[in-house]
This record gives structure tokens, sequence and C-alpha cells, in this order.
């Protein structure tokens, strides 16, 4: 088991660096885009609500294709026909993302009184559709490379992408003048440049092939888990689709800078972590350990999530200061922690949820979501005339524990699995009570308040240790660890160690 979550650990390290990439692009463009010379707060606002439309249709178009690839892809029936499941969902989504942008660009104009209330976005949200079209294109080759264990290729595809998008978005905007028709221009010419650069990659490994009952099969799987994850974005956007509709687009703006700053947290970790674990999870269904494997994903994962929490909630008035423009956007400080913590649970849902997945109980994943989405849209309507982008933020953490517990009790009733409960209960508390202690300090001068905001996060570790968090042999790796990596002589003979990890599965 120690090799695989070494494997992991690798894995979730390449991916990490693509996803980080992610993040430093928009984090990069967060001052721009806060700029008055170029973008008011309400276009920002607008902005906000132009992702995540893009979100919602990336989702629709998907149709679970991903999941029902993966599924089928390990699948032992089928292992020798990998190339022809690869073919049938790629020419799946083709059709797919053409049918959609045949049938929504057309009414564009109608999207965007919708929306906004007038047609003066109809062109931006064109191009949104067709940006959104390309990247479910997208989503189906990274998928194959997750699955292949391409984690270099996934990783220089993504860098690729992201300096073309940077480049091309800085240009329409600033030489240009394009404002928000330019961000999604350059979106569409970068994700078909990304095609184009895996073109031989996914010729070579498709195979034309069709097979009724297979295609059946896959989309009775996937049928529920598109609902799931219709319902999952919905979870994830209703609070600022709520805040348009109940608030100003202001409150729009602040919500979604806050969302941006936490949402590092989730690309960064949360989904570096899948990208790498995900395919091992099945790949060790059948292994005699893979219960205990499960377990410590599930709390590793929540201690690494944690600490990165507590870092963001502590210096995120910092970072406030530092990307933003205008002293507008300073007052989304307030909402970070609580939205930092509610990824904490996100993660908690998306490795606990795979118990449904191995008993192929995917009916369940979809309801739950659905019913999870139901109580947000409750829970903002009835918060946010009360507190605001604070009642905003309280929804959407409430939903998400609610979406973890539903998921933890339904995967456990199937498939069982011993999680460390108490410890997970209080690492979330310990960092809890970490992350809204920044609200105390940030009024005092910069010198104090960074000294105790670091000395704050580097106690986390050692107060878990404190309510005996840790094994006797957890301590023993850890102190193996740090007496390998503090070597800085021999950092490059550990790196290259990394290179040698093998696992059998």
């Amino acid at each position: 088991m120690l090799k695989s979550i070494k494997i992991s650990l690798k894995d979730t390290l390449i991916y990490g660096l693509g996803n980080i990439a992610v993040k430093v692009v928009g984090l990069i463009l967060i001052p721009l885009y806060t700029d008055p010379k170029y973008f008011s707060i309400d276009q920002f606002g607008i902005l906000g609500i132009l992702e995540i439309s893009a979100l919602v249709l990336t989702a629709c178009m998907a149709s679970a294709l991903p999941q029902s690839l993966t599924r089928w892809f390990w699948d032992k029936e089928y292992k020798d026909n990998q190339k022809g499941i690869f073919f049938m969902t790629i020419a799946t989504q083709l059709v797919v993302s053409s049918a959609f942008c045949m049938l929504l660009i057309p009414i564009s104009g109608k999207l965007s009184i919708l929306l906004f209330s007038k047609t003066d976005w109809s062109r931006v949200i064109s191009l949104v559709i067709l940006a959104s079209a390309i990247q479910a294109i997208n989503n189906i080759i990274n998928t194959l490379m997750r699955l292949q264990s391409r984690s270099l290729l996934y990783t220089m595809t993504n860098l690729f992408k992201l300096t073309s998008v940077l480049a091309l978005t800085l240009y329409f905007i600033l030489s240009k003048k394009m404002g928000l028709e330019g961000i999604y221009l350059a979106q569409v010419i970068g994700n078909s440049l990304v095609v184009l650069f895996l073109l031989g990659y996914t010729l070579k490994n498709l195979r034309v092939f069709f097979d009724k009952i297979i295609f059946k099969s896959m989309n009775l799987y996937g049928f529920p888990l598109f609902l799931g994850n219709i319902s999952a974005v919905l979870l994830n956007v209703i609070d600022r689709y709520s805040l348009k509709s109940l608030s100003v687009l202001k409150a729009v703006a602040l919500y979604t800078l806050a969302f941006k700053i936490t949402s590092v947290l989730k690309l960064v970790i949360v989904d570096s972590m899948k990208l790498a674990i995900g395919p091992m999870m099945f790949k060790r269904l059948d292994t005699p350990d893979n219960k205990r494997f499960y377990s410590k994903v599930l709390l590793y994962s929540s201690f690494v999530m944690m600490f990165a929490i507590v870092g963001v909630s502590l210096f995120s008035f910092e970072l406030t200061k530092v990307m933003t423009k205008s002293k507008e956007f300073w007052g989304a400080v307030v909402i970070v922690p609580v939205l930092a913590l509610s990824i904490f649970f996100i993660n908690l849902k998306d490795f606990s949820v795979y118990g449904l997945h191995f008993a192929k109980k995917t009916r369940i994943i979809g309801t739950i979501v659905v019913l999870s989405t139901v109580l947000s849209l409750v829970f903002n309507i009835l918060f946010i005339p009360i507190w605001g982008i604070t009642g905003a933020a309280i929804a959407t953490l409430l939903s998400q524990f609610i979406y973890w517990i539903a998921c933890y009790y339904f995967s456990q009733k199937v498939f069982f699995i011993p999680y460390e409960i108490r410890k997970i209960i209080i690492m979330f508390f310990c960092g809890a009570v970490l992350s809204f202690s920044s609200l105390l300090v940030n009024g005092m001068d910069l010198l104090p308040r960074m000294i105790i905001k670091t000395v704050l996060l580097a106690s986390f570790p050692f107060i878990l240790y404190l309510f005996n968090f840790y094994e006797p042999i957890e301590l023993q790796s850890i102190r193996g660890f740090i007496s390998k990596w503090s070597k800085i002589k021999n950092i490059k003979s550990n790196l290259s160690s990394l290179k040698g990890i093998t696992d059998e599965l």
C-alpha cells in the first residue's frame, strides 16, 4: 500500500503542476480584470456569471461521457478493446458538442436577455458556447491521458493551453480593447489549439468501432451520473445565480473574487488528487488491502486539504490587496474562510463516494446531488436577503456538508470502508478555528500580522499531535521524510528516486 501512496503522491505532484498553472494564469489576470481602466466592478460580476454558465454548458455537453469511459476502459471484459471504447466515446462527444452549438448559438441574444436583461452580451455568449463545446471534447482526451497515466503529457498540454490563452487574452484586452469578448475568444482559440496539438495522440488511440450493447450499457451507467453532474455543477454555481437574482452585480463580483481565491484549493489540490488517484481507486478494487488504502487516501487528502485551507484563509487579506486594483474588492475577504471550508467537504465527498461507483449505484449519486442542489437553492433564498454574500457562502458550506454526509452514508451501506472519521472531525474543527482567526488580526500592522499568521499556520500539524492524531508508523514516516528531504546536497538523488516508484496492482 505504501508504494501505491507514493505513486499517488508522485502523480498528484505532476497533475498539480498543470493545475497550479491554471490558477497562476487566473491569478495573474485578476489585477487586469479588477482594473477600472478595463473593467468595471459590474463587468467583473458579469464575468462571474459567464464563467459559471460555461461550467454548466460543459457539464451538459459532457453527458457523463468521461465517467463512462473511465468505467468501461478498465472493465476486464473489454480491456482488449480500449481503442474502440475510446472511439465510441469521443465520436459521441463530437456529435453532442456540435448539436449544442447549432441549437444555442442562434439564440444567444435571447440567452443574453435571460441572464442580463439586455442583448449586449450575445456575441460573448456565442463564444462561451463554442469554447465550452471544444472544452468538452478536450475533457474526453484528458480522461484518456489519465487512464493511461500520461501525467506528464497531461501537464505539458495544460501548460501549452494556458500560455496560449494567457497571451491571447492579454493581446485581445490590452491591444485590441475587446473586453469580455476578448477573454472568451482567447479560450476558443486556446481550446482549439489543444485539439490540434493532441490530434496525433488521439488518432493513435482510436479504432473505428461501435457496439449497440456496449453503447447502451455506457449510457445507462452514465445517465444518472449526467443528472448528477449537472446538479453538482448547479450546486457549485447556484450561489452566484442567486446573488444575481436577489442582490446586485457588485455582490456577484465580490463573491466571484472570493470564490476565485478559494477555488485554487479545489483545482490545485482536490482535482489534482482525483486525477492522480481516481484510476488507482478502481485498479485496487480487487486487492487485499484496498479498504485500508481507501481509508488512508481520504485521511491524508483531508490533511493536505485542511492545511491549505488554513493557509489560504489566513493570508486571504494580503492576497486580495496584492491582486486587486480597487479597494472595492477588499470586502470579499470576510467570506474566504467559509468558502474555503466548504471545499474540505467537497474533497471528502469526492473520495467517499467511490463506494457507490464500485457498487454501480450511480442512481443514488444522482438523487443525492439533485436534493443537495435543491437545498442549496433554498438556503440561498433564505440567507442572501439577510446576510448578503455571507449568506450565500454559508449556504454553500451547508450544502456541501449535506452532500458529503449523504454520499458517505449510502456509500458505507453498499461498500463499507473503515474511514477514520474521528480524526477528520478533529481536523475540521482545529482547521476552522485557525481559519477564522485571520479575521481577528487583519486590522494589525503588517509585520506582527504576518508573524502571527505564519505561526498559526505552522502550528496546525502540532495541534493535531496533541489530539493523538498520528499513528506511530506515521510519525516514523514523517521523521524519515524530514531526514531525507532536509539534506539539500541529496536533493537531486531524492528527486531521481521518484522516477523509480512502481507498484504491483
